[in-house]
């Protein structure tokens, strides 16, 4: 039977190519947390995964070596896999390649067996045998919830009454990769075998990759184009980003691809993204995001249609599939005199309304606030949001100096650090992480239960994107703090509107659980009272320009 493992591949030309096969393998057959890690910089080890071995967890440091012709791996890359080990806290070294190991090689791994070294060769016949040895499905390979089987059924039946164009909304952390590869592998099943996968951005389009194997048949191979790889012509799954597309259209026909899907398609609507979608002719164009807001205010219903299901963060939690919330906005900074001061003139732009209302607070009292916070749970896991790579580093050192709990930064490292800070935080060795934005870093801890806001953005997608890093149920953990210190208008009206569907008793078919007291708590009641009052023009406003002016009437100072 064809497998991934294909003979272009296990020709060892694209040694790449051979890395992300060697993965897909291993996740396949049964280890977990599976990462690619081979770049420059990488310290000697390219696959990362964990494995059960007689009751004790290993973690398994891969260098993959792909070899043409009549080559062979020497001893030389079992010592880079050893040197690897400490910089991922490894236990066991591996070398996989395509072809075969010298007989010096397999001396050097008997002699380090004997010094109590565990070291293993996978050569190409290996692999191959023990992908053999598996099933034809995934080892993680989930059976869709009713909510994606919906979407997936839905999706199906628009293309097969003709419609070219499809589009789902899918909150972070309720599975659209997994929706989407459904789809794609359907539609391999009737016969739409070339299948292009595009986003805007490298790390995305590598995890969107590794996030369709599960749900694929091991027969359908994929492929990532970048550093100069072209997409291939070929029945399989190529991934990469527009912008790496963009210089191979003019080789590419328009029906090059049975099926395009396009994630956080709310890029879609950039210029090269619209080159690249005006040039190919797919039979059907999927397009999925987690949030299709975009500032400019354009649609991207112009482009895939109106969406078959829009679920959101709420959604999920009423499904029991996300994490509850338990929200809580600290505005005990707001400056009352401001707001209702009777000599202060009532037009105010929504800067000058942020700059002017909400006064910052020192960091050493956020964190004592955080600490305190943090004794409410036996196990805090928290991610804290920073504004800088310095404010990463200055929040790191501030609560590592209280020796109650230890902090690492993910922002401003290398990757070696990221991923050993990444595991340590995954198993509890670390109760804390700083970042600026982790969103296409790897950060997938389910235990994550605390998140913390020391940052403003202005953009209500990549807010939501941040909270749905810590929604992910796991087996300790039914719901996530959220500590959010830094208001502004914007902010509050995401909030009061999130609020507000939680509140709402109308909800999917599939709800079991509601929210009558909402999930959202102001530690100033004034704030909120203020918001809806003004909410009307404040939401109107927030789509324009930061420097439109607000008109308030005088009101009466409260006391």
């Amino acid at each position: 039977m064809s497998s991934f493992l294909t003979k272009e591949i296990m020709q060892g030309t694209n040694w790449r190519a051979l890395e992300r096969v060697v993965a897909r393998l291993m996740a396949h057959c049964g280890w977990s947390d599976v990462k690619i890690i081979g770049r420059r910089g990488d310290g000697g080890g390219d696959v990362i995964g964990k494995r059960i071995i007689n009751g004790a967890q290993k973690i398994f440091v891969v260098q993959v070596k792909a070899i043409t012709g009549n080559k062979y791996v020497g001893p030389n890359a079992i010592q880079e896999s050893l040197d690897a080990l400490p910089l991922y806290n490894g236990d066991i070294a591996v070398v996989a390649t395509n072809g075969e190991f010298t007989n010096s090689a397999y001396k050097r791994v008997n002699e380090l067996k004997q010094q109590g070294f565990d070291c293993k060769l996978w050569n190409g016949a290996f692999l191959r045998e023990l992908l053999s040895k598996w099933p034809e499905n995934h080892n993680e390979k989930r059976e869709p919830r009713l909510y994606q089987q919906k979407v997936i059924n839905d999706s199906i039946s628009k293309y097969n009454t003709g419609d070219k164009s499809i589009q789902f909304v899918v909150a972070t952390g309720l599975g659209k990769s997994t929706i989407a590869a459904e789809i794609v592998q359907r539609l391999w099943q009737e016969g739409l075998k070339r299948t292009l996968v595009v986003c805007h951005s490298q790390d995305l389009s590598l995890q969107l990759e590794q996030s369709f194997w599960p749900q694929i048949s091991r027969e359908v191979p994929t492929h990532f184009f970048f550093d100069g790889l072209p997409p291939l012509k070929f029945e399989g799954i190529n991934f990469g980003t527009y912008q790496s597309l963009i210089g191979y259209l003019s080789g590419l026909d328009q029906d090059t691809f049975d099926v395009i899907v396009v994630d956080e398609a709310h890029h879609a609507l950039s210029n090269g993204f619209l080159l690249c979608l005006n040039h190919l002719k797919p039979k059907v164009l999927i397009g999925m995001t987690a949030t299709p807001w975009r500032g400019d205010g354009l649609n991207i219903n112009s482009i895939f249609g109106e969406p078959v299901a829009n679920i959101s963060l709420v959604d999920g939690m009423k499904m029991g599939y996300l994490a509850k919330v338990s929200y809580r906005v600290f505005c005990d900074t707001v400056d009352w005199e401001i707001v209702f001061s009777q000599n202060e003139a009532r037009h105010y732009s929504i800067r000058d309304l942020n700059k002017r209302l909400f006064l910052p607070q020192r960091d050493e009292a956020l964190i004592d606030k955080t600490i305190q916070v943090s004794k409410e749970l036996e196990e805090p896991r928290i991610i804290f949001f920073c504004s800088s790579i310095e404010h990463c580093n200055r929040i790191s050192d501030l609560i590592n100096a209280t020796g109650l709990l230890e902090c690492r930064s993910l922002s401003g490292v290398s990757r070696i650090e990221r991923y050993k800070s990444l595991m340590e935080f995954s198993s509890g060795l670390i109760q804390a992480v700083t970042a600026v934005d982790v969103l296409n870093e790897g950060i997938d801890v389910p235990d994550v239960n605390i998140i913390v806001f020391l940052r403003v953005t202005h953009s209500r997608r990549i807010f939501i994107q941040q909270l749905g890093r810590g929604l992910r149920l796991s087996e300790n953990k039914k719901e996530v703090i959220v500590l959010d210190y830094v208001s502004d208008l914007r902010r509050l009206t995401d909030l009061l509107e999130i609020d507000k569907e939680a509140r709402n008793t109308k909800s999917l078919e599939s709800a079991t659980v509601y929210f009558p007291e909402g999930i959202i708590e102001f530690d100033n009641s004034e704030v909120v009272a203020f918001m809806e009052k003004w909410m009307e023009d404040i939401t109107n406003a927030l789509s324009e320009d930061e420097e439109i002016e607000l008109s308030y009437p005088v009101e009466e100072k409260h006391g």
